[in-house]
């Protein structure tokens, strides 16, 4: 009952005349944007103030099974993870080859400039580990001019193969070779035989003209096996200057290797003035997908000082992208599921008196995010959100008052939602002159039907710093519209390592942007450093958690402000998707999604608990792909109807409710 008032008064605010009070947030933590990422000829470290390290049975966990933890490679300090921006492209697992790698730098021990992964071949049971794919050796300047850093990486497996042998693994880092300025310009990239290890190759490819390349952070391979870099094009050359464009590389792989095509694509942030964060991913098909940035462009207005996600989409493999879409967060036209997932309590707390009115909050996104794209090539975000600092793109991460999203559409980026997971007590963790904030990571299963989003907190008493962190999960299964449970069957994510060797110390965990299906289990690939957080410049030894899972039954908790993806009979039969009516329980409009795999004729119709048809809508005959159907409920009476959509031989019916 609570929650249908919530949302009728929400409904009442959209509806009403909007001008935006004065407020004023009250002297509570927050965080400030990181600085651009420094250049830096060296890597020195001051020690991390002294903190203790505890396994406090009585911290609040989420419900897990203790998961088994073994050793993968090392690699030299805690930069491999590191550096600000959040979580690279450095976990990747495969279906079809029962394969997970992990890439990292060597240690000092050989050289720190070279590249290894590790390699399993049996859903991470067993590793080959330090597999040496890269070996710097070009000498001049501190380091050599071909050492790299910071690498990104994935599986290249052809359509069908079941053969490791016929697969590859490519790898794209950041080089020292000076050519934007200080250290950096280069790009080192190549590809490895998954099964011989001595079949490799190595490029190198210096900054050039107006492309100033520096550390891409989002890297991914398509199902049809075209790579693709997005890298902000930053002037170190003139004292590090944003030019308004990205840096886009994509590759294709003939004759054995990955040959790049590079060009410039505007992306102006005129209020942050850089790029935060950027990431890119496409749809099982290969064809849709999208580039994701966090920044402030100006384009809305009711987010002045706030970070947000900007998309470009692509429907045609990446031949052309779309304008710039926005997403606005808070506000009268903001996402329902962040405009209500701080209590009225929490928000008297944040705010000196007169407390603002829900839709006149401003809400921030974090620095950093990453993005899957479902099977109907609808976009996923994970990312933190929480209150507008005061001081210009900043975040108040007082506790529990910021919480991960999943931000997603279900026609194609016209509309977002927000699927709430679990709220944070810490935010940011420093090691040395390494920041790491939540560390959001997003994976999806191969046919597209499952998203995860795991991320870092630390919830010990009177730890005020996410240095000592777990990694929490949740999982959304788009076909049942329900959100996984911990194990306790709560309405809460999984703290994933609670009371194993990685509990308070799963430091910059990431994940693989795909799972892994083995019989019925969904398991998350989760690699994350062990170091000496007192230390950081020491030898990282990297972690891999092996058996993680969800199963089917794990997914037990539905929202009536999250609306239904899909309808499990459409996806079983693979000839229309139909989603629940949204939103419901409603008392104006509601929409409800189609998706149609070929052209059809396309109608709906609304019946009462005696059978009587109240209402309809007939669209004729429509073209394949997604349509949105608006059902007006101005002239219903308050009560419980059914909805009957009728797309070609296809007839799915579902249940609304208007008040």
């Amino acid at each position: 009952m609570k929650k249908l008032l919530l949302f009728g008064l929400a409904l009442a605010l959209s509806v009403c005349s909007y001008s935006q009070r004065s407020y004023t947030i009250k002297d509570i933590k927050t965080a400030q944007a990181p600085s651009q990422k420094i250049i830096v000829n060296t890597e020195s470290f001051e020690k991390t103030p002294a903190f203790t390290k505890t396994l406090d049975s009585s911290s609040p966990l989420k419900g897990t099974d203790i998961v088994t933890i073994i050793n993968l490679g090392q690699g030299t300090r805690n930069y491999s993870y590191g550096l600000y921006d959040g979580p690279r492209s450095t976990v990747w697992a495969n279906d079809d080859l029962n394969a997970v790698t992990n890439i990292h730098r060597e240690t000092d021990s050989t050289y720190s400039g070279n590249l290894a992964y590790d390699l399993s071949l049996d859903n991470g049971q067993t590793f080959e580990n330090n597999i040496r794919i890269y070996e710097s050796t070009i000498s001049g300047g501190y380091y050599n001019t071909d050492a790299v850093r910071y690498p990104n990486s994935a599986i290249y497996n052809p359509e069908g193969n079941i053969d490791p042998a016929n697969a590859w693994f490519a790898f794209f880092a950041p080089n020292l070779d000076g050519s934007n300025g200080g250290s950096w310009g280069g790009y080192s990239y190549g590809i490895a035989n998954l099964v011989n290890h001595d079949d490799t190759s190595k490029h190198l490819k210096a900054s050039h003209g107006n492309f100033f390349q520096y550390i891409p952070e989002a890297f991914t391979i398509t199902t049809l096996g075209a790579t693709w870099v997005v890298d902000p094009s930053m002037d170190w050359t003139s004292g590090g200057i944003y030019t308004e464009n990205l840096i886009i590389n994509q590759g294709t792989f003939i004759d054995n290797d990955y040959v790049y095509e590079e060009w410039l694509f505007p992306a102006p942030m005129t209020g942050t003035g850089y790029v935060y964060d950027e990431k890119i991913a496409f749809a099982p098909d290969g064809i849709t997908g999208y580039i994701s940035l966090l920044g402030n462009n100006e384009e809305i207005p009711f987010s002045t000082n706030a970070v947000y996600p900007i998309v470009h989409k692509t429907t045609d493999g990446g031949n052309t992208w779309e304008d710039a879409v926005c997403i606005q967060l808070g506000g009268p036209d903001g996402i329902y599921e962040v405009i209500w997932y701080l209590t009225d309590e929490q928000i008297a707390e944040l705010f000196e008196p007169p407390v603002p009115e829900r839709d006149e909050i401003v809400y921030t996104t974090a620095y950093e995010h990453d993005i899957v794209v479902d099977a109907l090539g609808n976009l996923h975000i994970g990312v933190i959100i929480g209150v507008a600092g005061a001081e210009p793109y900043s975040i108040v991460t007082a506790e529990y008052s910021f919480a991960a999203f999943d931000i997603y559409t279900l026609d194609g980026g016209i509309t977002w939602y927000g699927a709430f997971l679990g709220s944070c007590k810490t935010f940011r963790g420093i090691f040395g002159n390494c920041d790491v904030d939540n560390h959001i990571n997003a994976s999806i299963t191969t046919d597209g039907l499952k998203v995860f989003i795991t991320w870092l907190d630390t919830q010990l008493e009177g730890v005020e710093e996410n240095n000592q962190p777990d990694v929490y999960a949740r999982g959304y299964d788009l076909a049942t519209n329900c959100l996984s449970g911990d194990n306790a069957g709560a309405d809460l994510p999984n703290n994933v390592t609670a009371y194993s060797a990685g509990m308070n110390q799963a430091y910059f965990a990431t994940t693989s942007h795909y799972t892994l299906t083995v019989g019925d289990q969904y398991i998350i690939p989760i690699v994350y450093e062990d170091f000496d957080p007192l230390n950081p410049s020491s030898i990282v030894q990297f972690k891999y958690i092996q058996d993680f899972s969800y199963t089917d039954e794990d997914f037990i908790w539905s929202s009536i402000t999250l609306p239904c993806f899909v309808c499990i009979e459409s996806l079983e039969n693979n000839k229309t998707f139909v989603s629940q009516n949204f939103p419901n329980p409603f008392n104006n409009t509601s929409v409800v999604t189609v998706n149609l795999k070929k052209a059809s004729e396309l109608s709906l119709e609304v019946f009462n608990l005696t059978g009587q048809k109240v209402y309809e809508i007939n669209n004729g005959k429509v073209v394949a792909g997604s349509h949105t159907l608006t059902i007006d409920a101005s002239n219903l009476s308050s009560g419980v109807y059914f909805y009957t959509v009728y797309a070609g031989a296809v007839k799915v019916t579902k249940k609304m409710i208007i008040y």
